[in-house]
């Protein structure tokens, strides 16, 4: 066995999400032969629900929660790894002065995917928006979590918001995760992170990690355009017309995300 292949999971859950941690690898978008399981199918890649039926063809999509605790099933192997770097963050105070309920949410103009500009007073001026900073489509838990919001895309409009998820991938794979969340949504490009530093939901990957993610084949240089390992935390936020915060939800663990009708149920109470 190869040095980088002690790094590389090897046991698959029966669950729903049995992906392994190759199906970041990917260059999503594509086809591309995926190991499972059960063998090898060709399937897309950013599509995080891999079984024999989409998310968005279930009638009751299970909750995020659930979705996020098969991840967690399906990496296993990597627990203790994302157990030490997210006690580092938590240790490092990394997303502490994030904005909270109340605060006001800076004003900003970032691409969308192709390539326009879109302020945040300009998007929220038509009602609440759900703002969700995300890792970007190679990580399993954000694909996870867009899927749940595609999946419920018509009850947030229903109840009058919007979702905006905002990523620092480069290289046109913001624009495919118009395949998770749908054609509603609004996707930004966070070039450098640079708004994520400003409300202090970024810091730079610790050693240890970058080098188990390269070992895999992961290049978040290259996913990125940027040599300096600067990582998001993901983070939900509800922001009002006026700027203002009414739910935030931030958590240095990226494997614990809002829950999506959790934030609905409180979009639809501002009205």
């Amino acid at each position: 066995m190869a040095d980088h292949d002690a790094f590389l999971p090897t046991t698959r859950c029966e669950g729903k999400c049995r992906v392994t941690i190759h199906s970041m690898l990917a260059s999503y978008g594509d086809a591309v032969d995926i190991p499972t399981v059960h063998g090898t199918y060709r399937s897309n890649a950013l599509p995080f629900w891999c079984g024999e039926v989409h998310l968005q063809n279930m009638t009751h999509a299970p909750s995020l929660s659930a979705l996020l605790d098969d991840c967690r099933a399906t990496t296993h192997e990597w627990t203790p790894v994302y157990d030490t770097f997210v006690a580092k963050l938590r240790e490092g105070s990394v997303a502490a002065t994030a904005p909270r309920v109340g605060d006001p949410f800076a004003d900003f103009a970032l691409p969308d995917e192709r390539g326009r500009y879109r302020s945040l007073a300009e998007i929220v001026s038509e009602g609440p928006v759900v703002l969700s900073f995300n890792r970007g489509g190679w990580c399993p838990f954000c694909r996870s979590e867009l899927s749940a919001w595609g999946e419920r895309s018509e009850a947030l409009l229903a109840a009058g918001g919007k979702f905006v998820t905002i990523t620092g991938e480069v290289g046109g794979r913001a624009g495919r995760l118009h395949d998770l969340i749908g054609p509603g949504a609004t996707i930004l490009c966070d070039i450098d992170h640079g708004l994520a530093l400003s409300v202090g939901l970024a810091f730079r990957c610790e050693e240890d990690l970058q080098r188990r993610y390269r070992a895999c084949g992961l290049d978040l240089a290259d996913i990125y355009g940027g040599q300096g390992w600067i990582m998001p935390v993901p983070a939900t936020f509800v922001i009002d017309r006026e700027l203002t915060v009414r739910y935030a939800f931030v958590n240095p663990d990226f494997r614990v995300r809002a829950e999506p009708d959790h934030v609905i149920e409180h979009i639809a109470s501002l009205r």
